[in-house]
């Protein structure tokens, strides 16, 4: 809590030296400088008291476009309704959990999205692995392949004109959602299946 004005001009008036050149009577020249400095003073401690509220993202109120920017967000360009709404999505994003293991990866689209898929880490070759193994040119080292079973199919017909996204939305809710969850330098190689 604050000190209030009169406190801190309390204080300033203790830490001067006593003398004549330091008059402390309440007409005195230096009691009005001294008034001035109490006052901000007391507002700088003011405002380091509001600080202390922002420091959590659940209680924050002044910071928060400070906190979204730190987190990232907005993501996908889906700007969340109302205050409470953008507070509610920065604590989660604060407080998320996860690895970035691909059974980890699996288990927050089920979690999130609803969708099941398989991601797959794709594994230079080398002479211990299966003589089967796939080798891998080496632009797919930084790349995991998510297969996807399960997302509902768009056709698409000869008299579709060229506005016509060749993504569903549901597909770009699933693409943006797995670009949080991806390590530095890697990206995803979807495929779609039916």
């Amino acid at each position: 809590m604050a000190h209030s004005v009169d406190e801190w001009h309390d204080v300033l008036q203790q830490l001067m030296p006593r003398g004549k050149a330091w008059p402390r009577d309440q007409t005195a020249a230096l009691t009005s400088l001294l008034k001035g400095f109490s006052a901000r003073l007391h507002a700088a401690e003011a405002n380091a008291d509001l600080l202390i509220n922002e420091m959590r993202p659940e209680t924050t109120e002044l910071m928060l476009e400070e906190w979204e920017d730190y987190l990232g967000l907005p993501e996908c360009n889906a700007i969340p309704d109302g205050f409470e709404r953008r507070r509610d999505v920065v604590v989660e994003k604060y407080h998320r959990k996860g690895g970035l293991a691909p059974w980890q990866i699996e288990q927050a689209v089920k979690d999130a999205l609803g969708f099941t898929i398989q991601v797959t880490e794709i594994l230079p070759h080398h002479c211990l692995r299966n003589i089967m193994y796939p080798i891998y040119s080496r632009k797919y080292r930084f790349i995991m392949q998510v297969t996807v079973t399960d997302m509902p199919m768009i056709r698409f017909k000869t008299i579709s004109n060229v506005l016509t996204p060749l993504i569903s939305y549901q597909a770009q809710i699933l693409e943006c959602f797995l670009r949080r969850y991806r390590l530095g330098g890697h990206d995803y190689d979807f495929q779609y299946e039916v």
